[in-house]
């Protein structure tokens, strides 16, 4: 496939999650992730903080209400409507609280809703420990489906893929700007939530989460390890539904024209440093 440039940037700017004990799960981001709850009027929370916001809202655990994007004005939003549009996805509504109007969803083949539009109020402080919300991965029964949408239909670039054996694509990295990846897809037996990523600023930052969440006896359960497809170094966590929070630094930025680049299905390709991997299929 012909390497594209991005036509409209944009980035990942919360996340909304449905949780199934609300006080549990609010407590956690507050304390392990530094966000400071804020209850909304329809009853979920804001949880947020520097570069780092989620909203949280009672349902079943590990699913992703939606994920936002940010685009940088009004115009571009616009134009990026267009496009999908003429892609043949429908357009929906937006409910999320933390963009201005003329917000917009498209619904991925799993259901799934991804939102874009220009943020309310811009990125405000810093964080004790920094960490911007970066990407998000899903699990999914039709990884083939899943990254057309983002591709063809959301217009995002394809990175990365993994493939097994004689050429089956079990997951795929895209990026809707010049970092690695904003979204990612793995082959899994159902469509869940795999996990979001932080993204800081060196390696000295990844000890100081770890020295955090030791204070606090939160167990990292993979890491610290360096990924194939990235590049990037990393270590995770879980929240109470059983999330995995990522905790990333050094992300590979993409240079245009740059190929795809393919991975074997593999434990090392998951974690160069080869201290096991986390395989999903």
């Amino acid at each position: 496939m012909a390497e594209r440039n991005l036509e409209i940037s944009s980035r990942l700017h919360h996340l909304c999650l449905s949780a199934r004990d609300i006080p549990a799960m609010t407590g956690f981001y507050r304390d392990a992730i530094g966000l400071v709850p804020e209850k909304l009027p329809d009853s979920s929370w804001l949880m947020s903080g520097g570069q780092r916001r989620l909203v949280i809202e009672s349902g079943e655990p590990r699913r992703l209400v939606y994920s936002a994007y940010a685009v940088a004005d009004a115009q571009r939003l616009g134009a990026l409507r267009d496009r999908i549009a003429r892609s043949g996805i429908p357009i929906g509504a937006s409910s999320t609280p933390l963009f201005r109007g003329g917000a917009f969803s498209a619904t991925d083949p799993d259901g799934w809703r991804v939102v874009f539009g220009v943020a309310q109020v811009q990125e405000q402080g810093s964080d004790r420990l920094p960490g911007r919300l970066q990407h998000v991965v899903k699990a999914s029964t039709q990884v083939d489906r899943v990254t057309a949408f983002y591709r063809d239909g959301l217009g995002f670039e394809l990175s990365d893929i993994v493939v097994e054996g004689a050429g089956a694509i079990t997951t795929t990295f895209l990026r809707s700007d010049p970092e690695h990846h904003s979204f990612a897809v793995f082959r899994a037996q159902e469509a869940a939530l795999d996990h979001f990523a932080l993204e800081t600023t060196c390696w000295n930052d990844l000890r100081d989460w770890a020295d955090h969440f030791a204070r606090l006896e939160v167990p990292i359960f993979w890491g610290p390890g360096r990924h194939g497809p990235g590049n990037n170094l990393f270590l995770m966590v879980r929240d109470p539904d059983g999330n995995a929070v990522e905790i990333s630094a050094e992300l590979e930025v993409i240079p245009n024209g740059r190929p795809v680049v393919e991975w074997p299905h593999s434990e090392r390709s998951l974690n160069l440093w080869g201290s096991g991997g986390w395989m999903r299929s």
